[in-house]
């Protein structure tokens, strides 16, 4: 197994951020720092991270959070190299957990916590586009010209972002939904429409939604959310062909 993945499904953090995390030198194997995150693991190798012995937890060690990000919280566990509070100041849990992707630190809302790393990859990758809904403040109107170059698609970096349920209200209030993660993409795609983003609150992943939990507040999913998060995973699964 390689070594970034190992750590992911261990509940260090995401895939991504644990290739992160062996870039930067914090990961030993069998007592030698190990910079290469496709190296090739097994359980037997004594792996440690930040000095930390490294083991995956078993199924029923799993923990699946929902924590309300306030504005000017680093959406990690750890500060690095940005300046300013992380979640880890707020939430405080026995367990070795990690946010599933990220919000910037200009914005608030839903982010979602585990350290079951194969449920983090499944509902993060690209091939499984889950949707993910946002409010949005912008500083004027959304006009119908706008509101049209939206709902058609507007091109960023070569692709195409796909909107869905776009809705406008007055004073420059949006709420759209989005399937895709590309970093800033809300306020890159107002900017294509010559819009600044004043404020930005993520309140759905997939069917869950942030509800009335307060700012900086978490609770764990019900047995219920998990599993309407999960079968609309394995759905997607399905359509994209990775359920085979």
């Amino acid at each position: 197994m390689r070594l970034a993945k190992f750590l992911a499904g261990a509940g260090v953090a995401s895939r991504r951020a644990s290739e992160k995390i062996i870039f930067n030198g914090h990961v030993k194997v069998n007592g030698r720092i190990i910079k290469d995150p496709a190296l090739d693991v097994s359980e037997a190798d004594m792996i440690y991270v930040n000095g930390a012995k490294i083991a995956a937890p078993s199924p029923d060690e799993f923990v699946y959070i929902m924590f309300h990000k306030p504005v000017g919280v680093l959406s990690t566990m750890s500060p690095g190299m940005e300046e300013g509070p992380c979640i880890a100041d707020l939430l405080k849990h026995p367990k070795r957990i990690f946010p599933v992707g990220r919000l910037d630190k200009d914005s608030s809302g839903l982010i979602l916590m585990t350290n079951d790393g194969k449920f983090a990859n499944r509902l993060i990758h690209p091939s499984h586009r889950v949707v993910k809904e946002y409010q949005i403040k912008v500083n004027r109107q959304l006009s119908k010209e706008n509101y049209y170059r939206l709902r058609k698609g507007i091109e960023i970096d070569g692709r195409a972002v796909e909107v869905h349920d776009l809705t406008h209200a007055t004073g420059g209030r949006i709420t759209l939904s989005i399937h895709e993660g590309r970093k800033r993409i809300i306020r890159r795609l107002m900017r294509e429409i010559k819009m600044n983003t004043v404020g930005l609150k993520r309140i759905r992943i997939g069917t869950l939604t942030l509800g009335s939990l307060g700012i900086g507040r978490w609770r764990k999913l019900t047995e219920l959310e998990l599993q309407n998060l999960q079968r609309g995973i394995q759905e997607s699964e399905k359509f994209s062909g990775k359920g085979k």
